[in-house]
């Protein structure tokens, strides 16, 4: 999977533009604007970038793209 400097400027977009919100509400949005297509990602490859980026987390936070994975 090839993964561009523009697709991760656009995940990063999607999240600084929810700061404030509950962590539920977050993932669902998320999942939400990737599946509508809103997010300029598709499934796919944004399933592709949190693989990819997951095994360089900690506990935590692969806790929350995995969610965000089961939404997908």
């Amino acid at each position: 999977m090839n993964i561009g400097n523009q697709d991760m400027k656009r995940l990063l977009q999607m999240v600084q533009s929810m700061q404030g919100k509950s962590e539920d509400e977050l993932i669902r949005e998320i999942a939400d604007m990737i599946k509508s297509g809103k997010g300029g990602i598709s499934r796919e490859k944004a399933i592709g970038m949190i693989r990819a980026i997951t095994p360089m987390l900690d506990p935590q936070q692969r806790k929350k793209l995995e969610r965000l994975l089961r939404e997908l």
